[in-house]
C-alpha cells in the first residue's frame, strides 16, 4: 500500500482536471450537492474548445431537470446565453427519406395498446400528425407545453430540449456555482504521478504538485489524468467536425440534417444566430469514436469526452455526459476504497454508451446512403444483435425491444422506426378488438386537435423575445 494512503480514511478532497463544457457542469453539480466539508479543487487540463464542439448544438429534454438541479434554471438560460428553445432534430433527406425527430412523453396506451399499433391497424402515413413537437416545430412556433392540471390538452405531452453553443453553455455552469465553494488551483495540469495504480498527484506547469482523494477527469479525449492509469480505447473510426457562425433572426425550434457525399451537415438556430455544422472524415477538429473500457480506474473518474467520444448526430453526446456527472453523484465514495462504486459505475457507464450506440447506429442501417470514405466508414460497423433485434422485431410484429434503462425511450424509437420508413407487418391483434372506423376517427380528431392547437402558438422568435422582456421585469 502506498505510503500515507489510508483505504479506510474519508474521502474530502476531489479535484476536477478540465477546462471546457465538462469541467464545468460536473463542478457545478458538485459544488450543489456536496456538503461544505468535501473541498473541490478545479485546474485547468488543457484546451477542449476544439473538442467541445462534438458535444453538438441541441440537448434532449433530460437537460432541463439536469440544469436545474445545479442551479442553472430557465431565467439564466434565456437572459443570459444565446441558447433557444427546440422541439427536436429534422432529418431532410436521410437515405431518401424525410422525418422529424421530436421528443415527446409516453404516447398514449389505449386498452393495453401502444397507438402505433393502432396506426398499423388502418394502415395509417407515419406518426408525425400526432406528435405535438413535430407539427409545432414545423411551423417554427414554441410555447411551454402545459402540464398539471391540464393533461387533456393536444401540446400535454409534448416535450422540449434546448439548441446551444458548447462554450456559451459552460458560462452558465460556471457562474452557477457559488462564490468561495470551489478552489481555483493555477496553473495547468502536466503530469500524472502514479503509485500502486492510483494517481499520487497532478504536476502543474508551475511546478506545483496537487493532492486529491478522488480526480475526476474532465479533459476531454486526451484525458490526461484517466490515460496515466489506463490506456485502452475502444473503436477506431475517425470523423471531423467544421463550425461555423451566421448572423440570422431566424430562431426556428428545431435543427435540421442533411445528407451530403462527404457526410452530413446541420443548421441550428440560436439566439442571434444560426450555426452551421459539418461532419465529415476531416475537419478542423478531428477525433476519434468510440469508449474506453472502463470510466474509473483507481482512485480516477472520467466524464464525458475523457470516457467516450459520440458523434453528434443526436442528442446522445450531452444525454452520456449529464449521465456520467448524475452517476458520479450517486457514487460519491466515502472511502479511498473505491472498488465497489468503480464497479457499478463502469457498469452503468458501458451499458449508456451501448445502448446510445444502438441507436446512433441505426440511422445507417437506412438504404440509400451516399458511398463516400465517411459513409462507408459508417456502415462498415456489423450491426449489433440487439440492434439487430430491435430492427427485426419492430419491422415484424410492431414490438418495442427495449432494454433495462435506455437513454432513448420507446417513444424515441418510434418516431425514429417510423421516419425511417418502417412499417409493422403485422399489428398487434389486441388491436382487432377496436372498429377501425372509430379508430379512424379518434385518430383523425387527436391530430385535428394538435393541428388546431399548434396553429394559435407564436413564432418562436416572438415568444422567446417576449419571455425575456417578462424576466427582465421581475415578474418571476
Amino acid at each position: 500500500m502506498m505510503q500515507g494512503f489510508e483505504t479506510s480514511a474519508p474521502v474530502g478532497r476531489i479535484l476536477v482536471g478540465g477546462s471546457g463544457l465538462a469541467a464545468e457542469m460536473t463542478v457545478a453539480a458538485l459544488a450543489a450537492h456536496l456538503p461544505p466539508h468535501v473541498a473541490i479543487l478545479r485546474v485547468d487540463a488543457g484546451d477542449q474548445r476544439g473538442s467541445d464542439l462534438f458535444y453538438g448544438s441541441v440537448t434532449a429534454p433530460s437537460a432541463y431537470a439536469f440544469n436545474l438541479s445545479v442551479g442553472v434554471d430557465e431565467r439564466r438560460l434565456i437572459l443570459d446565453s444565446d441558447t433557444s428553445f427546440s422541439w427536436g432534430t429534422r432529418y431532410a433527406d436521410w437515405g431518401g427519406r424525410g422525418w422529424m425527430q421530436g421528443f415527446a412523453l409516453p404516447f398514449p396506451v389505449i386498452d393495453g395498446v401502444q397507438l402505433h399499433q393502432y396506426l398499423t391497424l388502418v394502415a395509417a402515413d407515419g406518426i408525425a400528425p400526432y406528435v405535438a413537437g413535430v407539427q409545432a416545430a414545423r411551423r417554427g412556433v414554441f410555447v411551454h407545453p402545459p402540464r398539471e392540471g391540464d393533461g387533456q390538452h393536444p401540446l400535454a405531452r409534448a416535450e422540449y430540449g434546448y439548441q446551444f453553443d458548447p462554450a456559451d453553455y459552460a458560462a452558465l455552469f460556471a457562474a452557477a456555482v457559488p462564490a468561495g465553494r470551489v478552489e481555483r488551483v493555477a496553473g495547468s495540469v502536466v503530469g500524472v504521478d502514479v503509485a500502486e495504480g492510483v494517481i499520487a498527484g497532478v504536476r502543474l506547469d508551475d511546478g506545483g504538485l496537487v493532492r486529491a482523494d478522488l480526480y475526476v477527469d474532465c479533459s476531454g479525449p486526451a484525458a490526461l489524468l484517466l490515460s496515466a492509469l489506463a490506456s485502452d480505447w475502444q473503436g477506431d473510426r475517425r470523423i471531423g467536425i467544421t463550425v461555423e457562425d451566421r448572423a440570422s433572426a431566424d430562431e426556428a425550434p428545431l435543427r435540421t440534417v442533411r445528407v451530403s457525399p462527404e457526410g452530413w451537415q446541420s443548421e441550428t438556430p440560436l439566439k442571434g444566430r444560426v450555426r452551421h455544422i459539418r461532419v465529415s472524415t476531416a475537419g478542423a477538429v478531428e477525433a476519434t469514436t468510440g469508449r474506453r473500457s472502463r470510466g474509473w480506474v483507481g482512485n480516477c473518474v472520467g466524464i464525458g469526452q475523457a470516457v467516450a467520444m459520440v458523434e453528434p448526430l443526436t442528442p446522445a453526446p450531452m444525454m452520456l455526459l449529464e449521465r456520467d456527472i448524475e452517476r458520479l453523484l450517486t457514487l460519491i465514495p466515502v472511502r479511498h476504497d473505491m472498488g465497489v462504486e468503480a464497479c457499478e459505475y463502469d457498469r452503468r457507464f458501458a451499458d449508456d454508451h451501448d445502448h446510445v450506440d444502438l441507436f446512433q447506429r441505426a440511422f445507417f442501417t437506412a438504404d440509400g446512403l451516399p458511398d463516400g470514405p465517411y459513409w462507408q466508414a459508417a456502415k462498415a460497423r456489423a450491426v449489433p444483435e440487439k440492434l439487430a433485434r430491435k430492427l427485426g422485431m419492430f419491422a415484424e410484429r410492431g414490438v418495442l425491444v427495449a432494454y433495462d434503462l435506455e437513454p432513448f425511450h420507446p417513444e424515441d424509437w418510434t418516431i425514429l422506426h417510423m421516419g425511417m420508413g418502417l412499417r409493422p407487418a403485422r399489428h398487434d391483434r389486441l388491436a382487432d378488438r377496436a372498429d377501425p372506423a372509430r379508430v379512424r376517427q379518434f385518430l383523425m380528431k387527436m391530430a385535428g386537435d394538435i393541428e388546431a392547437a399548434v396553429a394559435k402558438l407564436p413564432p418562436a422568435r416572438i415568444y422567446r423575445a417576449q419571455l425575456e422582456q417578462y424576466l427582465k421585469r421581475g415578474m418571476v
